[in-house]
């Protein structure tokens, strides 16, 4: 656990200083895609409806968007969308794009390749397997940033999520026993969650003392 504070202490410092401005953190949303071929996106419709309609996109592809003399702070590649919807919101969506379920506060809708299914927030319960979409039902949304009509969760939203879920998760590989067996998956979301603050800490300090004082 004593590693995972320290990756943790070192993320919250590097929020403190996008708090106060230092360095120039800019907001990039064209780093929401990781290339040019936008066309060829899974579920490319139902992402650009979320967007139109005011969805909110959070996880590691929104911190990809936070740039430092136009470089990403995450530069991993991001095989899914994470947006957070109002329960009006998701009504609205599961109408329009025909996916039969009944959203429910606190609960996650999973999209990929027509396949849907439903189940609890992955704060409680992580999710199986890659998806393209995934609509978080939350009461409220978030505080956001809005660019050019896209919403992206704040850094500090988008920071304190990823280091309650690597924490969540850890919890789960740390209670394994004979008796009691985690998944890969678990496993394998523990050390991406590991390797992207890993990365992040590298990438921002390496750019900060690049910036002109």
């Amino acid at each position: 656990m004593s590693y995972l504070n320290e990756i943790k202490s070192y993320m919250r410092d590097i929020n403190l200083d996008i708090l106060m401005n230092c360095p120039d953190v800019k907001v990039d949303i064209s780093k929401r895609y990781y290339n040019r071929f936008r066309l060829f996106y899974p579920s490319r419709k139902l992402i650009n409806y979320v967007t139109k309609i005011g969805g909110v996109l959070t996880g590691s592809r929104a911190i990809r968007c936070f740039t430092i003399d136009g470089k990403p702070i995450l530069e991993r590649k991001v095989n899914d969308w994470d947006f957070i919807v109002t329960l009006d919101m998701a009504f609205k969506i599961c109408a329009d794009m025909k996916i039969e379920e009944t959203p429910q506060i606190g609960n996650v809708i999973s999209i990929k390749n027509q396949r849907r299914w439903a189940h609890p927030d992955y704060s409680g319960s992580y999710r199986v397997g890659p998806v393209d979409v995934q609509l978080i039902v939350k009461e409220k949304l978030p505080d956001y940033i809005e660019v050019d009509g896209v919403r992206i969760t704040n850094f500090s939203y988008s920071v304190s999520q990823k280091i309650g879920l690597t924490t969540e998760l850890h919890s789960k590989l740390a209670g394994r026993t004979p008796n009691y067996r985690v998944t890969d998956s678990i496993d394998e979301q523990y050390s991406k969650h590991i390797s992207d603050m890993k990365e992040m800490i590298i990438k921002f300090n390496s750019l900060k003392w690049k910036q002109p004082v």
